[in-house]
């Protein structure tokens, strides 16, 4: 068994309800299921791998940033700009206008306190620059060009008949352990997919 760990923001409750059943649609109207293995969310630091033994010092590292962001701005907000996408993936785009600052500080000590553990490696490099923050509705679909053209412009209808909000507040930042077989020691082109298991190590209120 493959193990890795990543750390991600909750949505408000009431935004995360008709997202995720956006996101049920959209998934299930073109036979994808990726995104459906996954809790609602946006990444924060993605799969990475942690000795059992250095979590102790990670779950330190991250209340004391989620702190830190509440004495920033308690549950800041999160605007996104609607469905869009490519090559098999479609996302809510929280990226702004406006930049979402609060959430890219929380990034950026978030991704500074991993690198300084020792025990944890970031797999994927987290540069601020290349930070795009998003809510996955699809991931790894392999649709003709002209399907995935129909599934944007579905997931755009899905997203206004449920109202999902164009705002919501950050509510939780998450410690997750994620379990995949079939990912072996390849996590970055979606192999985990197929038998993808997680829990909740930690939560901390934003």
């Amino acid at each position: 068994m493959s193990i890795r760990f990543g750390i991600l923001l909750i949505p408000s409750p009431s935004f995360t309800a008709r997202a995720y059943r956006a996101r049920q649609l959209i998934c299930g109207q073109y036979g994808s299921w990726a995104a459906e293995m996954h809790m609602l969310h946006l990444t924060v630091a993605g799969f990475f791998q942690c000795s059992e033994a250095a979590l102790a010092e990670v779950e330190a590292g991250l209340q004391a940033a989620a702190e830190k962001s509440r004495q920033r701005e308690p549950r800041f907000s999160l605007h996104h700009q609607g469905v869009t996408g490519a090559s098999g993936n479609i996302f809510l785009d929280l990226s702004g206008p406006p930049r979402p600052e609060a959430l890219h500080k929380l990034h950026g000590d978030v991704v500074d306190m991993v690198r300084r553990v020792s025990g944890a490696v970031l797999e994927m490099e987290h540069v601020e620059g290349d930070y795009s923050p998003h809510v996955t509705m699809m991931q790894y679909a392999k649709l003709p060009s002209a399907v995935m053209a129909d599934a944007l412009e579905f997931a755009q209808g899905v997203v206004d008949d449920l109202a999902v909000p164009e705002s919501a507040n950050a509510w939780r930042l998450l410690l997750v352990r994620f379990q995949s077989q079939a990912a072996e020691e390849d996590w970055n082109g979606g192999r985990w997919a197929a038998d993808l298991s997680w829990e909740i190590v930690s939560s901390y209120p934003l």
